[in-house]
């Protein structure tokens, strides 16, 4: 299918926010959870478990969504999926259950998951190669604002209004993306092609033994991703005494890292194979959770702030390079595809956001030693990639 220039833009932005809907539902909120907390008289632990629902959910979404949108097309799961989490933001105001909030935070994260599902779909419908890597760049680019601009913004929402009021204006930005589907987006699985895709997908991608590498490095990156974003706001509030305003400022920098480095991506695709961005992000994001780890023992913010922009900031190029190669291998199946792409981006995170809280509010050595641990098990199989992938 060929695109116009100004078209692809539209797309990117549209689905580059798409993608970013169900991250927002989580980033949007963490300046909130101090508050949230206090208000609700819980542990550190289960104010934590509000996020590793909708973790749960983000994973568990996918399992239907891809498949289903490999037979009946992208348009209509992904319309209804934002319907559902644009409810659910609206009920989430009006409830005071702990228990009933973690169901709707739940049932949110496997509604927003059709953003993040669909959109790889789309783009590998749309193109291959180089142009499917550029086109990853620029929607990572666009993702990657909105973690600059949503902690400022729940901060901004805190300071004249309560926590409730951040989900009411979520609510209103999935209606935005909701007429923006409706109006702004045309099919592109074609109707011909909706026929031959069976059931077998899910057993075809998944022999695809590189594929499944690619998919743990990705789980275990998110999973150092959704410790810091689970774990920095007590860290950085209640162990080193920041405000709201001066953390969510700190981690918009870090959402910067993440847009250069994607686009780093696409700049360095003609000069540097996939492979070897790859690995470079990889090592990068690791001396990041050194650095981390060195901060708690030497109490330096200024080495915790370092190593944490390194951990987040290069997520934009793996992440980008990661989906690109894995896409790249499933053009028959990409909503299959897409959707074991998003089941690993969350499934280790959700173990790893309720340890973050383990030890209290206090203290983040279970957040740097989480991070250390996810940095190096994404290095050793990216090792055992390589291998896989020599002829």
């Amino acid at each position: 299918m060929e695109l116009s220039k100004g078209r692809i833009i539209w797309l990117s932005l549209l689905l580059g926010t798409l993608s970013a809907y169900g991250p927002l539902l989580m980033d949007a909120y963490l300046p909130a959870f101090p508050v949230i907390q206090e208000e609700l008289g819980i542990s550190a632990s289960l104010t934590q478990m509000s996020l590793t629902m909708c973790l749960i959910g983000l994973a568990l979404g996918p399992l239907a969504i891809g498949t289903r949108s490999d037979r009946i097309g992208r348009k209509k799961p992904l319309a209804i999926g934002i319907t559902v989490a644009i409810l659910c933001c609206l009920l989430v105001p009006f409830v005071r259950n702990i228990w009933l909030f973690l169901a709707l935070r739940l049932l949110q994260g496997i509604a927003s998951s059709a953003g993040i599902v669909l959109t790889r779909a789309i783009a590998k419908d749309l193109f291959t190669g180089e142009r499917l890597t550029k086109f990853f760049a620029m929607l990572i680019a666009v993702n990657g604002i909105f973690p600059i601009i949503s902690p400022l913004l729940g901060s901004a929402i805190l300071a004249v209004a309560s926590w409730q009021t951040i989900f009411l204006f979520l609510g209103g930005l999935g209606i935005l993306l909701l007429l923006g589907i409706l109006f702004g987006y045309q099919e592109t699985l074609q109707p011909q092609e909706h026929i031959h895709q069976m059931e077998s997908g899910w057993r075809a991608v998944l022999s695809d033994r590189i594929f499944v590498l690619l998919v743990l490095i990705q789980g275990f990156i998110y999973g150092a991703l959704f410790s810091y974003i689970s774990g920095s706001s007590f860290m950085f509030q209640n162990v080193y005494g920041l405000s709201d305003q001066m953390y969510s400022l700190l981690y918009g920098i870090n959402g910067i890292g993440i847009i250069v480095t994607a686009e780093l991506s696409g700049i360095l695709s003609r000069r540097l194979s996939l492979v070897q961005q790859l690995g470079s992000g990889l090592v990068i994001g690791f001396i990041g959770s050194v650095l981390v780890m060195l901060s708690g023992i030497r109490n330096s913010i200024a080495l915790a702030i370092i190593g944490l922009f390194l951990v987040v900031a290069t997520l934009g190029i793996v992440n980008s390079v990661v989906t690109t190669l894995a896409m790249d291998r499933q053009g028959e199946h990409a909503g299959v595809a897409s959707s074991i792409l998003g089941i690993g981006m969350y499934s280790i995170g959700i173990i790893c956001t309720p340890l973050v809280g383990i030890m209290g509010s206090h203290t983040y050595l279970p957040l740097a030693l989480l991070i250390f641990l996810c940095e190096i098990g994404a290095l050793g199989v990216y090792r055992v990639m390589k291998q896989e992938a020599r002829p």
